[in-house]
Order: C-alpha cells, then sequence, then structure tokens
C-alpha cells in the first residue's frame, strides 16, 4: 500500500470519536430538553423535531464525505426523527397519536429494523465497523441485534418514563457497539 491510499483510506476499525459525535447532534438537539424535564410531549415538539430531522443531511454527508461509516443505530434514530417530523408537522394524527403513546419504543423499533437490514445487507453489519474479519462483524452485529431487541421491550416496559424507556437503552446500545468495535481494532 503506497502513502496516498493509507491517507485516503479510513484505517480498519472504528470511527474516529468525532464522527460518532457528531452523529448524536440530530437526536440530542430533540431529546435534551425532554430529559432534562424527565418527559416528552413530542406534539408540542414539532419545529424542534424537523430542525432536529433536518440536521440528520448535513450529519450524514460530512461523515461520509470524510469517509467514515455511520453508526447504524443512529441511521435508525434518523429515520425516527424524520417519522416524528412528518407525524406532528405533516400532520399525520394517527401516527402522531401512535408515536405519542409508544415514547422510545418506537424509536427502538426503527432501530431493530435498521439493524437488522444492516446485518443482513451491509459488509460492515450492524456493529458498523471495519473489519476483514466477515464472521466477526456477523456475530457482533447478531449480538448488538439480540441487544436492540431487549431494548425494545425495556422501551415498551418503561414508555412512560423517557430516561428509563429511552435514555438507558438508548446509551446503553450505543456504548456496547462503541468498545465491540474498540476491543475487536485492538
Amino acid at each position: 500500500m503506497d502513502a496516498v491510499s493509507a491517507v485516503q483510506r479510513p484505517r480498519i476499525g472504528q470511527n474516529p470519536v468525532w464522527a460518532e459525535l457528531v452523529q448524536l447532534v440530530p437526536i440530542v438537539s430533540l431529546a435534551f430538553p425532554f430529559i432534562v424535564a424527565g418527559s416528552a410531549d413530542l406534539e408540542r415538539a414539532g419545529r424542534a423535531s424537523l430542525v432536529a430531522a433536518l440536521l440528520t443531511v448535513p450529519v450524514v454527508g460530512l461523515v461520509l464525505a470524510r469517509g467514515h461509516l455511520l453508526n447504524p443505530i443512529l441511521v435508525g434514530t434518523g429515520l425516527w426523527l424524520w417519522l416524528v417530523a412528518a407525524a406532528f408537522r405533516v400532520p399525520l394524527p394517527t401516527l402522531a397519536e401512535w408515536l405519542g403513546q409508544t415514547q422510545a419504543f418506537s424509536l427502538f423499533l426503527l432501530v431493530l429494523i435498521v439493524g437488522f437490514l444492516s446485518t443482513i445487507s451491509s459488509p460492515y453489519g450492524y456493529i458498523g465497523c471495519r473489519s476483514p474479519d466477515a464472521r466477526w462483524i456477523r456475530r457482533a452485529s447478531l449480538g448488538l441485534l439480540g441487544l436492540s431487541g431487549l431494548a425494545v421491550l425495556w422501551a415498551w416496559w418503561f414508555r412512560h418514563d423517557l430516561r428509563l424507556g429511552g435514555g438507558l437503552p438508548f446509551i446503553v446500545l450505543n456504548v456496547a457497539r462503541r468498545v465491540a468495535c474498540r476491543r475487536h481494532t485492538r
């Protein structure tokens, strides 16, 4: 491998920390006021949900333009932001009511769907980590998929508690993904 190829191609392994953190900006922009308050009223967050959804566009563009991988958990989260924005801004009353009633459950359901699709179709899997070991990617993706399934159940059970039903499983999934990539690339 020549020096030019090494500079242009991201190294095998995980994204740099900034590429992971910047992908959190859209959901944090919507969720932070809810987390501080301890409850979410998606119906009153119409403009904030639209801003958060629109933020996904430059964030995805920046990460991809720099040659890094998208975090599949946050891809599902971005889709959820667009769904919330459409439900409350268009408006789509039935969808808006369902999203309001299910809270973070709907988010983790979309994350689980993206996780499944990533596992079966992406060379980086649901784990979203570069590795020459396709078997490791499959195993890690399946493990994360199982954890996501538990997050869906947890979010349903605690759907009336934003911190327990939304914040905690979101953190657990993202940390588990990052730790798995980090340990594998050592």
